[in-house]
């Protein structure tokens, strides 16, 4: 076992010095010194009767056979840590970690989140807040909430919600004028651009009216959180997507304009590791989910 032991952690240092291309950089990795991985590999080297790097003024570089071992051992330590992962995953106190860009969860999923409580209160939830999608290899995410197109080759996804932008504003923007508002007249007022979405360009010609009235304007929103706040501050009108308008526009600090919708290629994406979806606790939390 002690043998088996020393050879595994030779195999580590061998296979992060490879993948570093550095023994600084493969110590740091395993928090240990550069002479203890120079060691290892020096071991192993004896061990297997072949020279596995050759040392550069810049790093080191492997060897015909260090490039054999590499393709091996990558392999195999890439398996491990997803075991370590799963295993983890699998044996956390009863919870569901959920990745989801924060305009998401700010304006959707973190004011419905009392429900889920009430109905299934020995669930914990943890929301990871990123706009990167989840890479699932490498992360301990159970679930991804995303906005967008299919195209997530190797994960099981399922469509939560189609999407559209609406025309909405603060009421005290439009003040005391008659609703819906005609295009003539909203195109009056100032407007505010999502950056990620279809511009106004889209809504004006869905509109019969001319887009160039609504595309000089400058300023533009990335999150769509922030760009609703806007509007609620009174800043203009905003051409926001109907599922995150949605609790602003029922407590009154948004009103619709126009009944007018630009309907949407992308939606909302349940997404997971294939056959996570059957698990107990995912499996609740999409179910609550799609009824919501």
């Amino acid at each position: 076992m002690v043998k088996t032991l020393r050879h595994l952690r030779a195999l580590q240092a061998f296979d992060e010095t490879a993948t570093h291309s550095s023994l600084s950089n493969a110590a740091d990795a395993l928090n240990v010194t550069h002479g203890a991985v120079s060691r290892q590999i020096k071991l192993l080297e004896q061990h297997l009767g072949v020279s596995l790097f050759r040392r550069r003024p810049n790093g080191v570089e492997l060897t015909k056979a260090g490039e054999r071992l590499h393709h091996s051992t990558r392999g195999a330590f890439s398996a491990l840590q997803m075991g370590v992962r799963d295993v983890r995953r699998q044996e956390r106190c009863r919870s569901v970690t959920v990745s989801l860009s924060t305009s998401l969860a700010l304006k959707w999923l973190v004011p419905i989140l009392p429900s889920f409580r009430r109905e299934h209160p020995g669930i914990s939830l943890l929301l990871d807040t990123n706009d990167t999608f989840v890479d699932f290899e490498t992360s301990d995410v159970d679930v991804a909430l995303r906005f967008g197109e299919p195209g997530w080759d190797g994960l099981h996804h399922e469509l939560v919600k189609r999407e559209e932008l609406i025309v909405v504003a603060s009421p005290s923007l439009v003040d005391e004028m008659d609703l819906p508002m005609l295009a003539k007249d909203i195109v009056r007022l100032p407007m505010l651009h999502d950056a990620f979405n279809v511009s106004w360009d889209k809504w004006a010609e869905q509109m019969g009216t001319d887009p160039q009235e609504v595309s000089s304007q400058s300023i533009k929103y990335v999150d769509s959180a922030v760009l609703l706040e806007a509007a609620i501050d009174g800043q203009g009108v905003a051409l926001a997507r109907h599922l995150l308008a949605a609790r602003d526009l029922v407590l009154g600090r948004l009103i619709r304009l126009h009944d007018s919708a630009v309907h949407l290629d992308r939606g909302l994406y349940f997404v997971c590791r294939p056959g996570d979806q059957e698990q107990a606790l995912v499996g609740v939390f999409k179910i609550w989910l799609m009824s919501n």
